[in-house]
């Protein structure tokens, strides 16, 4: 892309949860590249877009924040945003087996340890956020214990954890999410890493009956409450679950939940990031 394109930068402050939602319809509408930072009680979207794309990037941005939301746009000077918001992604070492990396990002590998290349483009998942990272570590950690069977991802965005699962010694993944993108890019990305996904875009409810090794899914609870129900039917009897994506003052209630339907928890890890979220990753068997 010509350094002397004109960009214009979309701001727009934006419920915290609702901050990777609004970026990929971001993209969807044109971006080139979305900057967060933390607000006083939001979180600020800067959304890098050429000038003839910079309306539906507004538009795609308000539809998700809610017409009240404060947006602005204005000209920035050229560069190369595409570039410049890679920045900031560098390899994640998930521990001595495995390693997630974005395709730009070279990292050495140790002996023995694996990686995922993931190309970070609309679906949620690179492996930075702290959610996806517990999530990972959790993963490890039980096919570290118990390796092979069957893995389910579901809400799998860029298909990482699916990927990774596959790295690690599972036998077969399958994942779903409602976004149609992320069952595409979980297709794509495995197949760069020397994998196969089975993805679909679609609920639990489009999944023929059978019950899996390893469920993993990093959800907000908003999203996972609901379907915790469901995620546990899928759990083969001497299988487990990986939970990521809720806050450190949630595991109470889930773990409540979880031990109504005879799961106890078997690790649990948490990180504290920058906006000052607490995110929490629990790992649950009978």
């Amino acid at each position: 892309m010509p350094a002397s394109r004109p960009f214009e930068c979309v701001r727009v402050e934006i419920d915290p949860e609702r901050a990777e939602w609004a970026s990929a319809e971001a993209f969807e509408a044109g971006a080139a590249g979305v900057e967060e930072r933390d607000g006083e009680g939001c979180t600020i979207l800067l959304a890098y877009a050429p000038a003839e794309a910079a309306a539906a990037v507004e538009a795609a941005l308000r539809a998700v924040a809610g017409e009240g939301a404060v947006a602005t746009r204005e000209r920035v000077t050229p560069r190369d945003w595409p570039e410049t918001w890679k920045q900031g992604l560098r390899p994640l070492v998930v521990s001595p087996r495995l390693v997630v990396r974005p395709e730009f990002a070279a990292c050495e590998l140790a002996p023995g340890q694996r990686e995922v290349v993931i190309e970070p483009r609309q679906a949620f998942g690179t492996g930075a956020h702290g959610s996806t990272a517990l999530a990972l570590a959790l993963l490890d950690e039980r096919l570290a214990a118990a390796a092979g069977g069957r893995v389910l991802d579901v809400g799998c965005g860029s298909g990482v954890l699916a990927i990774a699962a596959l790295a690690l010694g599972a036998r077969r993944a399958v994942a779903c999410d409602l976004d149609p993108i992320a069952a595409r890019e979980t297709r794509e990305n495995a197949i760069r890493n020397g994998h196969s996904v089975a993805s679909f875009a679609g609920s639990l409810d489009a999944l023929a009956s059978g019950r899996f090794d390893l469920v993993v899914a990093n959800l907000i609870s908003s999203e996972l409450l609901p379907i915790l129900d469901a995620l546990v039917d899928r759990v083969a009897a001497d299988g487990a679950i990986v939970l990521s994506g809720l806050l450190l003052p949630e595991r109470a209630g889930v773990e409540a939940r979880l031990a109504a339907r005879g799961l106890s928890i078997r690790a649990a890890r948490d990180e504290l990031d920058a906006r000052g979220d607490h995110w929490l990753g629990l790992m649950a068997s009978r």
